[in-house]
């Protein structure tokens, strides 16, 4: 006799309704309110357009994320998105890795109201959570850079507006990521996405290199380049074939096993690229890989010339990806006072003002400081993110956000001379939303038993990287106790300091030459725990 195996909950609630046929319950539930909401559309659909229930779930409070396609954004949009924050979300905001802004304490009788204003500025929640095409992500400088290969704002948006709503693509078995950059120095993290296309030079001109198949999460994997060149002209189609082999052939008994990654893992890059090719109806252009620099400004904190003569950008950086609604109306006052109204947000987490006269930059960064934003600020304020945490987040096990606050004040104190690159993460689960692995200090939100009893701890990875030579970062054994990481990581970094071989060496090339073993020796003054 057959063994019938148990349906997966979220495909069953799939199967039943699609996730986008469910905006007319949320206007029925907004009038209803929360106690009115089915069980599987609190825990799956209405994650189709954005909304999450955050903790303490009980409240009947909902995080709503807002998709901006490469971060492109208009002043009057970041001041709409601002406007809502401070009315309807307690004035909170977050900047995603994927460009995107999220914001907290939503209530579901207010969702309506919050759609029709995104909507009137161009702006939608539609796909920005759930199995689904998610925000696409491109380099916050396209159109501006003076060295970018070709400006991708047209092609991400006809990608974009591709998939969006699209019911041939909106029953994934999971979430699906693509990024399209132009960008010289590789800053969208081609590596880790479902889809990854990078530009380069062809022997006929511009064209994007292809990789599929990264993700992180916890069962982190870099994509594999399929070996071939796409043009601009077939990157929707590409895009659309990729999408559906993920959709008829990837794991739907399994949400741990779901993502593309397990089927690349599975298939192999040669077997995937004939699928594709089938699916095409021909062959793909075979070509060489991008050359990536090994040292590059990949957060585009400061004052640079735009190519556009006379005018400038300027780059600040937030505190672990905090944007305030206050911050946010701010900041679109200043772009619209000092530069043409336009913003792009980071994959870093940070934002950037465009089109400012250059004589007018230096007055426009002093106005950015005062609110809070840097542009010339510290290596740790420039390099450290942070996913939601406890506070919001109901799969986080650490406070993230104060905690990085936190660490970037007390390591600007303790080191004001450190000048090397360096990437912090603080995650509060293995979820990976602030991309621990690829980082130089991954913090990984845990506990830990003591003699004070259970208290909230983080686990280390250390030298992980995108780029020239991308790895993982190594995972340690010890955990350290979530009020001691400030000074692990600057033991850390003054044992590198004090280690390297030369001022020109990195803090990837310090950590890729010492053992695991030796890894795990660093640091021993801070309060940690073998598991």
């Amino acid at each position: 006799m057959a063994v019938i195996k148990k349906e997966n909950p979220v495909e069953k609630a799939k199967r039943e309704r699609d996730g986008l046929d469910c905006l007319d319950n949320i206007i029925a539930y907004a009038r209803q309110g929360f106690g009115s909401i089915e069980e599987d559309d609190l825990n799956v659909r209405l994650r189709w357009y954005g909304l999450y229930t955050q903790r303490p779930a009980e409240d009947g409070y909902f995080m709503l994320r807002v998709k901006v396609p490469s971060g492109i954004l208009s002043s009057l949009q970041l001041r709409t998105i601002g406007e809502l924050s401070v009315q309807y979300a307690r004035g909170t905001g977050d900047i995603t890795t994927r460009q995107g802004i999220q914001f907290h304490y939503i209530r579901i009788d207010e969702v309506p109201a919050i759609f029709t204003r995104l909507e009137s500025v161009g702006l939608t929640t539609s796909g920005a959570c759930g199995d689904i095409t998610r925000n696409i992500t491109g380099c916050p400088l396209t159109g501006i850079d003076r060295n970018e290969f070709i400006n991708t704002e047209p092609v991400i948006e006809r990608v974009h507006r591709y998939f969006l709503d699209n019911r041939e693509f909106s029953n994934l078995p999971r979430k699906f990521k693509i990024t399209i950059s132009g960008c010289p120095v590789y800053c969208t993290g081609h590596e880790i996405n479902d889809i990854g296309l990078v530009a380069l030079n062809g022997d006929n001109g511009v064209v994007f290199d292809l990789w599929v198949g990264g993700g992180l999460g916890a069962k982190e994997r870099f994509g594999e380049r399929l070996g071939v060149h796409v043009t601009e002209g077939e990157i929707a189609r590409v895009c659309h074939h990729i999408c559906g082999i993920f959709r008829d052939h990837g794991n739907r008994q399994s949400r741990a096993l779901a993502r593309l990654k397990f089927l690349m893992a599975d298939w192999g890059a040669e077997k995937f690229r004939n699928e594709l090719e089938n699916c095409l109806g021909y062959k793909l252009t075979p070509g060489a890989a991008p050359k990536v620099p090994v040292s590059a400004n990949r957060a585009h904190i400061g004052i640079f010339a735009q190519k556009q003569a006379g005018l400038s950008y300027v780059g600040a950086a937030t505190t672990g990806g905090l944007l305030s609604g206050e911050q946010m109306i701010a900041t679109a006052n200043i772009a619209d006072e000092f530069g043409g109204g336009r913003v792009r947000l980071t994959p870093t987490q940070n934002l950037i003002l465009l089109d400012l006269p250059s004589e007018h930059a230096d007055a426009a960064a002093s106005r950015l400081a005062a609110i809070g934003l840097h542009v010339h600020p510290s290596i740790f304020r420039t390099g450290t993110i942070a996913c939601t945490g406890t506070q919001f987040c109901k799969l986080a096990q650490t406070e993230t956000k104060a905690r990085a606050d936190e660490l970037i004040s007390y390591l600007e104190t303790a080191l004001p001379e450190f000048r090397s690159p360096l990437r912090i993460s603080v995650t509060g689960c293995p979820n990976s939303c602030a991309h621990y692995q690829i980082c130089d200090i991954g913090l990984v939100g845990d506990f830990l038993n003591t003699t004070d009893g259970k208290v909230e701890a983080f686990r280390v990875y250390l030298g992980g990287h995108l780029g020239e030579g991308y790895k993982f970062g190594r995972k340690l054994k010890r955990k350290i106790v979530a009020t001691e990481i400030k000074h692990y990581v600057e033991e850390i970094s003054r044992g590198f300091v004090n280690g390297r071989i030369s001022e020109a060496e990195s803090f990837q090339d310090y950590i890729a030459r010492h053992t695991t073993e030796e890894l795990e020796a660093l640091a021993p003054c801070t309060r940690a725990a073998a598991i």
